[in-house]
């Protein structure tokens, strides 16, 4: 299952050596560009693909996701593409098994008017649980969600430590302080922090030990194409 789709998402899953055919799930968490404007290049190279691209969104990111299909390849159909839509709720807790034993959980999260966003969390039945959020301020509905998750990812677009003036939530982000002490509300052992602004992208050592404070909260800031096993 691939997690959103940014503009440059075929080079991405080409740098890491992923065909695009490998991808048969796609979730998107709402309609800003730099998480949907990829979504018209992927689907359209794996329409040759044997098997459907499920996509699963609020019903708002869909709308959008389907107006760029047909701007992007005007007279192209969907069938041609080959797609599944599975829409998700925009304003309460929902649920969705989208394979045997992988239960998908998501839940509506602060964002500006007029474009709601989704957090996400894929339940393991023999494994580990999984939470996402991004592009939102610490809110209940994310602690709620990640309760006991074995991983958070986790937003940091800012840093309390290297921008002390910023006020990310008037743009409705977060710095990695607050990503950490999201984790701890939820009980999380283990976050990596996401979504890193163009300044404190530079510095992951600070952003790791802003977040971590003085617990044991395990924090990382991955690299691009970086596996992590979570087990």
């Amino acid at each position: 299952m691939l997690v959103e789709a940014g503009p440059v998402i075929m080079q991405q899953l080409a740098r890491n050596g992923r065909k695009v055919d490998e991808i048969e799930r796609l979730f998107i968490s709402h309609a800003h560009g730099d998480h949907a404007l990829g979504f018209p290049m992927l689907a359209l190279n794996r329409a040759s693909a044997p098997i459907p691209l499920h996509v699963y969104a609020g019903a708002t990111t869909i709308d959008t996701l389907q107006i760029l299909g047909r701007l992007a390849f005007r007279g192209l159909g969907e069938h041609l593409l080959s797609l599944h839509w599975h829409e998700l709720s925009e304003t309460a807790p929902d649920a969705k098994e989208i394979a045997t034993g992988i239960r998908l959980r998501t839940t509506a999260i602060p964002h500006p008017p007029g474009v709601p966003t989704l957090a996400a969390r894929w339940d393991f039945a023999d494994g580990p649980s999984i939470t996402y959020a991004t592009d939102t301020v610490p809110n209940p509905a994310t602690v709620e969600l990640a309760r006991d998750s074995d991983l958070l990812i986790h937003e940091a677009s800012y840093s309390a430590v290297l921008q002390p003036d910023s006020d990310p939530g008037a743009n409705c982000h977060s710095t990695a302080q607050e990503a950490g002490e999201i984790a701890r509300q939820a009980g999380c052992p283990r976050l990596a922090l996401v979504h890193l602004g163009p300044e404190t992208g530079k510095h992951p050592e600070v952003l790791i030990e802003e977040a971590r404070g003085d617990s044991d909260l395990r924090v990382i800031v991955p690299e691009d194409g970086e596996r992590i096993r979570v087990e």
